[in-house]
């Protein structure tokens, strides 16, 4: 496992190399109210994922949080999973926590970091998720990628 809080400030950032087991480790949320659902990896198809989201965590204190980071993730997926053909989104409610997947099913590439600055007009949505997010981090496995956030209340 590698964790980058040192590296970054903000929230810290855990990869791991296979998916977690138990509720509550890095990725694998507590049990709680979860919504999911697939969108074929198109730029036209963010904004439906930005709705779903939206819609999944109406009147949630985080919804607004949650609705631009799962957008950024999304369409980082959409730009970088380049043999991927969907996407999924996991949005799991427990009280006032969120916790956010979105999942790619390319075979290639792992997310990475990229220092924006200036004018740059990329490189920024990680930056993003780790100032929003309570903590982040992306596990990889042979049917794909998933990059994984939680927001915390206060």
């Amino acid at each position: 496992m590698y964790d980058a809080e040192a590296d970054m400030p903000g929230a810290p950032l855990t990869a791991l190399a296979a998916v977690p087991g138990a509720p509550g480790e890095p990725g694998v949320p507590a049990a709680g109210v979860a919504e999911t659902r697939s969108f074929v990896r198109r730029a036209e198809e963010v904004p439906s994922a930005r709705r779903f989201i939206r819609e999944t965590l109406a009147g949630h204190p985080g919804s607004s949080d949650a609705e631009l980071l799962a957008c950024e993730l999304v369409t980082n997926a959409v730009q970088h999973a380049a043999d991927a053909a969907a996407i999924t989104v996991v949005v799991i409610r427990h009280g006032q926590y969120v916790h956010v997947d979105v999942i790619d099913d390319g075979r290639s590439g792992l997310p990475h970091w990229r220092e924006a600055s200036g004018h740059d007009e990329n490189g920024r949505g990680f930056q993003l998720v780790n100032e929003l997010a309570h903590r982040w981090g992306f596990f990889r496995e042979q049917t794909g990628t998933c990059v994984w956030f939680e927001l915390a209340p206060g």
